[in-house]
């Protein structure tokens, strides 16, 4: 089990951030003070459903490298994303540093969402897309399940996912004695065999947030995050890129030790 406290995280986004100082521009930052190459780009794609109705379109385009150079659209530079014959541009949110570009659809499963990058300037990538899983139901544990020191719960789901990719994480918040709290998050398994059924061991969990404390956590939520994901496809336009399809759904356990 992989597992990062939230402090950890907020450390290294600092670090990344002073290293790249916010995204440059697409259409000025290549060379000659040009548009940057569609061929130099990567484009993170992802079609994600975490509530039965809607389904979050979100792209960034960057330069592939780690604490590397993220892209904001300009000088007519924009994305779009189209299902079923609907369009709709994707809009910038508005990030200081990491722009990502979003758009929200019905969800549609089993279709390709195809996402468009068109430039006055460069090459066009018209030909990015993803599908969705089929959305599936968190059978077993009941949401709000009580748990405490020892217990392993079974996660179960129907349908099972396959063929797609299943993996289990989960995000925990702890209160301590003092008044503080924790927040952790980590990768629990993945469903190699399809079965649709994981077990998941609440100690780890639970002592990864006891980790430096004075005192145990005198309680914790903690959310199982299922997630069905599929691979999409990069325009061949870009030097790289991951396109993913993702259906999520999410069950909440109430730990009080014993």
């Amino acid at each position: 089990m992989r597992t990062t406290f939230s402090r950890l995280l907020v450390l290294a986004a600092s670090a990344a951030l002073q290293a790249c100082g916010g995204p440059d521009s697409s259409s000025t930052s290549g060379p000659g003070d040009g548009p940057v190459p569609t061929s130099r780009m990567t484009l993170y794609l992802t079609v994600e459903s975490s509530a039965p109705d809607v389904a979050v379109v979100r792209a960034n385009l960057n330069d592939g490298r780690i604490l590397g150079k993220t892209y904001r659209l300009d000088g007519g530079d924009f994305l779009r994303a189209c299902v079923n014959g609907v369009c709709r541009n994707m809009a910038d949110n508005d990030s200081v540093f990491t722009p990502d570009y979003i758009a929200r659809f019905d969800y549609q499963p089993g279709v390709d969402f195809v996402v468009s990058f068109n430039r006055q300037q460069g090459q066009s990538a018209p030909n990015s897309r993803a599908a969705l899983p089929p959305a599936f139901t968190i059978v077993t544990p009941a949401n709000g399940q009580q748990v405490s020191d020892g217990d392993t719960v079974l996660v179960t789901w129907t349908p099972t996912g396959a063929p797609a990719r299943v993996e289990l994480s989960y995000r925990a918040a702890c209160s301590f004695p003092s008044g503080s709290k924790a927040f952790s998050t980590g990768t629990l398994s993945v469903d190699t065999d399809a079965d649709g059924r994981e077990s998941v061991a609440i100690d780890p969990i639970v002592s990864f947030a006891n980790t430096n404390v004075p005192a145990p956590a005198t309680r914790c939520s903690i959310d199982v995050i299922v997630r069905h994901e599929l691979d999409g496809r990069i325009d061949p336009a870009f030097d790289d890129g991951i396109a993913t399809g993702v259906v999520s759904r999410v069950v909440n356990l109430d730990y009080i030790p014993r």
